[in-house]
């Protein structure tokens, strides 16, 4: 049932109970509730397991981080209300906000967001996370700790001296911090949960937070419910009194949903239905340039993946204007890099084929093919994976045509549900992956810093000089001499071609004009204690 329809109902009620002379109380008026559309059910709820980005939109809901996200994208002041920085970089003290209190009532402190971090670097927790305090800003001894070398806690870069302090000590500089110490990476841990209920301590009627809202109820493959947390600081001015998160795996019978009125906001819109969509709702249809990356990747384990001649060549045949323009006319743009075009301060590389024409990369393919052992008497054989997403499905599609008429290759298209295709891609059971990744800020190293070896990120990759120039860059406080670096460790990734860059995506979704508060920002940050509905 849709908003509007919900208060027809309510103003209904009213109307009879006035034409009886019957008052009703002001508790009949109806609760605001925001149906936001997801798309495939969520991969995880537990905070300091989740690695997805659109679980990331309930995690902020659910949680506040050391810092947090404003609705334009901005970082703001969360759980701490100020911090200092020592004058070489190096440490960071939060000063948390006073009377925090986790959603059951009881104290929230400073030690429970040192705890949430320990949990996620602790190898038991298997979070794929973990790599962000010691590769992104490297807290002191957070490798040794998720390593298992470190075994006193005491001993990592995380102090809470009193109740209300919080403090971070680092390897090195990290200007970037801020953007990486909000709900998604420093989610507190309520201990006493997680001792009584173990990995279930996330499930409804379990789960404690400190965030906005609480979870109320979760049920696959149809919604996950949150209701607003009265215990959360700032409680007095959210608005939105229950949030549900509907599971829409299908675009296109998404969109059919959000025509009836059965949600509010859309996870995406039809690739195919973007211009005829724009024309027909106007500003309802809100798109802009995100982090994310678009890119196919390669199982270097598996032959004849590992051999860098059949990775250029696969990469070469892919006429990825065409790709963009004439086929998905979803509004991304071709890339020819790893990091996507979104800091105008980074001169970062580009694969090979940038500069060449479509004969010369077509040619280069080929050669390249011939060389590694495959042709019209050798066929090669890929398996392409991706998930259920109608622009993957389409671009798989195309890419499989391409391959088909530029090297013969004969190509396996393999679609999954989206946690089938997650599950499938750290099993390795794959040829070549449809991929992505969601930068959590518009800078290079969020991306390279996620295909460091030491990162460990599922790609089976070694190559100690991208590891050493990674290294080296996180030392360099000078933001265009760090930029340099990181420019020479990406040229390092794309000579090697684990990956085939695709494009730079935009964000799309389709939000009704009573829905406010929703903003437009790089970093698709949409937290739903900033909305508001005004019918």
């Amino acid at each position: 049932m849709s908003i509007r329809s919900r208060l027809l109902t309510v103003a209904a009620v009213l109307s009879i109970g006035a034409a009886y002379g019957v008052m009703l109380p002001m508790a009949a008026q109806a609760e605001t509730i925001l149906n936001r559309g997801f798309g495939a059910s969520p991969h995880t709820l537990d905070p300091h397991v989740n690695f997805g980005a659109r679980e990331a939109w309930i995690q902020d809901d659910l949680y506040e981080g050391l810092v947090a996200t404003a609705a334009d994208g901005k970082v703001i002041p969360g759980a701490a209300e100020s911090w200092d920085i020592s004058d070489d970089g190096r440490t960071i003290t939060f000063h948390l906000r006073p009377d925090l209190k986790w959603s059951n009532g009881e104290p929230l402190v400073a030690q429970d967001f040192i705890n949430g971090i320990l949990r996620t670097l602790d190898a038991k927790t298997a979070s794929e996370k973990g790599y962000y305090f010691y590769n992104v800003i490297q807290i002191t001894n957070t490798k040794g700790y998720a390593e298992g070398t470190v075994t006193d806690p005491a001993q990592v870069g995380l102090k809470a001296p009193d109740d209300k302090t919080v403090v971070i000590s680092l390897d090195n500089p990290a200007p970037h911090a801020f953007f990486v110490l909000n709900s998604f990476q420093t989610t507190p841990l309520h201990t006493p949960s997680f001792e009584k209920f173990g990995e279930k301590f996330v499930e409804a009627g379990n789960q404690v937070g400190n965030g906005a809202y609480v979870l109320k109820e979760n049920v696959p493959q149809s919604h996950v419910l949150l209701e607003k947390n009265p215990n959360y600081w700032n409680a007095a001015n959210v608005k939105i009194d229950k949030v549900r998160y509907v599971v829409t795996e299908d675009v296109n019978t998404e969109l059919k949903r959000y025509q009836a009125g059965e949600i509010d906001t859309t996870n995406e819109i039809p690739s195919d239905q973007r211009e005829a969509l724009k024309a027909e709702l106007g500003g309802e249809v809100r798109e802009t340039i995100s982090t994310e990356t678009m890119y196919i990747s390669f199982n270097i384990t598996k032959p004849p993946f590992d051999d860098v001649r059949v990775r250029r060549a696969l990469s070469m045949a892919i006429d990825r204007e065409a790709l963009q323009d004439k086929v998905l006319k979803a509004g991304y743009k071709a890339n020819y890099s790893y990091a996507p075009a979104v800091d105008p301060t980074y001169d970062g590389p580009k694969i090979a084929e940038a500069g060449m024409s479509k004969e010369e990369r077509e040619e280069k393919a080929r050669a390249l093919l011939a060389e590694a052992g495959f042709g019209p008497d050798n066929p090669l054989k890929v398996g392409l994976l991706s998930t259920t997403d109608e622009t993957e499905k389409r671009e798989a599609s195309a890419l499989a045509i391409m391959w088909k008429q530029v090297l013969g290759v004969q190509a396996d298209l393999q679609n999954q549900e989206f946690q089938a295709w997650l599950d499938t891609f750290y099993a390795g059971n794959w040829d070549v992956f449809n991929d992505n990744l969601v930068g959590d800020f518009p800078g290079p190293e969020t991306y390279l810093v996620y295909m460091k070896p030491s990162s460990e990120a599922g790609y089976n990759w070694k190559n100690d000089e991208y590891e050493n120039l990674m290294n080296k860059a996180a030392t360099v406080a000078d933001p265009a001499e760090r930029l340099k670096i990181l420019a020479q460790a990406e040229k390092i990734l794309l000579d090697d071609y684990l990956t085939a860059p695709i494009a730079s995506a935009t964000s799309r979704h389709l939000v009704k004009p009573y829905v406010k508060g929703w903003v437009d920002n790089v970093v698709e940050s949409h937290p739903s204690r900033f909305m508001s509905i005004e019918q």
